[in-house]
């Protein structure tokens, strides 16, 4: 039975599409295999993910979103959101890139003090929305659409050793509460505005 990292301390609650976004992502990943996955959540809102997944290919940041809208699409590693399939609305949303990078980067720093190894931590955002192009990957961030995202992370290439990645688990899983929770500065989630345009009046 997993164990899952409880954290003190405010979270803003998101809306309730991502909340249905997070679950439908944690079903997903509770399939990978437990021997060599190991799926943590409830993190500190610092960190602005959903879920952080260790396992053979890596650490990754997980942030899952449901957005509004017919669907998105990325371009230069940024995620575009289109509304009713009309490519004139379609708006960017640097924002979740922002938040999802700048928790991949503070869970580096964590897991680095806590175990003085550097392993890359990806930032990954899991799309539950049509999602052409299904996996969007740059240099600094992937969107991958939730149904893919179990054979995604699976067919990377090997990071971690069965050593290593169990050091990292009982570092994030032994986080002391009042680092968890420490300090209000944190990383609030980005909410993903409506992408419909306000009709004309008659």
């Amino acid at each position: 039975m997993r164990r899952r990292i409880h954290l003190r301390g405010h979270r803003s609650t998101p809306p309730h599409s991502d909340e249905e976004a997070g679950r439908r992502t944690e079903a997903l990943l509770r399939r990978l295999p437990e021997r060599e996955w190991t799926v943590l959540g409830d993190l500190d809102p610092r960190h602005a993910v959903d879920h952080v997944l260790v396992g053979p290919s890596g650490v990754f940041a997980i942030a899952s979103h449901l957005p509004p809208g017919a669907g998105g699409r990325v371009r230069d590693g940024v995620l575009w959101l289109r509304h009713d399939h009309d490519p004139r609305a379609d708006r960017p949303q640097g924002a979740i890139n922002r938040h999802v990078l700048d928790g991949a980067r503070a869970l580096h720093r964590e897991i680095r003090s806590r175990t003085g190894r550097g392993p890359e931590v990806h930032p990954v955002v899991v799309l539950w929305c049509e999602f052409p192009q299904r996996v969007a990957e740059s240099s600094r961030i992937a969107f991958v659409h939730g149904r893919d995202l179990p054979a995604w992370v699976a067919h990377r290439p090997l990071e971690l050793d069965e050593p290593g990645r169990a050091e990292i688990v009982r570092a994030l899983r032994a986080m002391p509460a009042h680092d968890r929770a420490r300090g209000s500065r944190h990383l609030p989630r980005p909410h993903i505005p409506s992408t419909a345009r306000p009709r004309r009046a008659a």
